[in-house]
């Protein structure tokens, strides 16, 4: 009888950890790993459950609507990588790969899921690529050189139009249109939006009600909030605020990601140097910000993500440290707590939640 029951316990603690349905993707960069872990919503408990092996070093990452595929860059082989997604286990398995036009620093995936948009930091590019019954395709259909320190991409929410911030001394933000019917970009009318003096844009992210955009500045350690023309497809700035207290040397350090909760009441940008994670309030009726402060975090938070679902919580990844932080997140004030740290591969450099189903 004992017997019987040890078997039922196992058994139900088995089922209960293979149905685990929230997933953290960490791009470990130095060891040519994506790992998998799961997240117990109810403890916030982190556990390493898998990984998928490259055979070069992976970078940022994105998944498709439905879930099904997540598209990795292989930066240092030049190549873009799909892998299928298990919804019952979060586990990864490589479908195939095909190739960029260099070392992406930021892959984006269109509202459509058919074009795999990329911004080429190094290179000075931005490409569009074909995505085929859920895999990318070929090398890439548009090449269109934007100049150097292009960090990120993204489209606007009508997917009619696409930005390109950069980082260093272009300082800038270009603006195309987007044919998605084509996979084609075109330069917009005016093709960019200069940063704030100094600021070096590098990520973007728009605001759920698609008025506004907000900008994460490397040098400047800064955000700015921008207007957002969705007739024309151009951003007016409006705001610039620094992301660190008012005692902390701005010469050193630089911010990295920046994220905006569903509900669209909250921002976090990342800091590098300060090592933190500084939270923003967003006024609903302006799009203006206020600070909230900073919440301390491992060495070199590059990466960090606000998981689907209810954004109970916060994973922030320590490129310094080789550790992933998990915060429980307030709601109510958006303000973070740290629960606890993980050793995770060299290098963390993206880290991506998803919750099934």
């Amino acid at each position: 009888m004992k017997s019987i029951i040890l078997a039922a316990i196992i058994s139900v603690l088995s089922m209960s950890h293979s149905y685990a349905d929230t997933f953290v993707y960490v791009s470990e960069s130095q060891d040519n790993k994506i790992g998998v872990f799961s997240l117990d919503e109810k403890s916030g408990e982190l556990s390493r459950v898998g990984e998928v092996e490259f055979d070069g070093t992976p970078g940022c990452l994105c998944l498709s609507s439905d879930k099904t595929r997540l598209y990795a860059i292989v930066r240092s082989q030049s190549e873009y990588a799909t892998l299928s997604v298990d919804p019952e286990t979060g586990l990864l398995t490589q479908l195939s790969s095909a190739p960029s036009s260099g070392s992406a620093a930021y892959i984006y995936l269109d509202k459509t899921g058919d074009w795999l948009l990329a911004a080429y930091y190094g290179e000075g590019l931005v490409t569009v690529s074909k995505i085929k019954n859920g895999e990318v395709v070929n090398k890439p259909v548009q090449r269109i050189v934007t100049g150097q320190k292009a960090h990120c991409v993204q489209t606007d929410p009508s997917n009619n139009y696409a930005f390109v911030p950069h980082a260093g001394e272009l300082n800038k933000v270009q603006q195309f249109r987007f044919d998605a019917a084509k996979g084609r970009l075109a330069f917009n009318d005016p093709a960019q939006l200069q940063g704030a003096k100094g600021a070096g844009p590098r990520h973007m992210q728009f605001h759920p009600n698609g008025k506004w955009a907000y900008l994460v500045n490397e040098q400047s350690k800064s955000v700015t909030h921008c207007l957002y023309d969705t007739k024309n497809g151009t951003l007016n700035k409006q705001q610039t605020l620094s992301t660190h207290p008012d005692d902390w040397d701005i010469s050193t350090g630089s911010c990295a990601d920046i994220e905006i909760s569903g509900d669209g009441r909250f921002l976090y940008a990342s800091n590098r140097g300060h090592d933190s994670i500084a939270q923003f309030k967003i006024n609903q009726d302006s799009g203006e910000l206020t600070s909230l402060g900073q919440t301390s975090t491992e060495k070199t938070p590059r990466s960090f993500n606000l998981i689907p679902g209810g954004e109970n919580f916060l994973v922030a990844a320590g490129q310094g440290s080789n550790k992933l932080v998990v915060y429980r997140r307030d709601t109510t004030t958006g303000l973070l707590s740290q629960l606890k740290s993980y050793e995770c591969g060299k290098s963390p450099a993206w880290v991506l939640g998803v919750k099934f189903p």
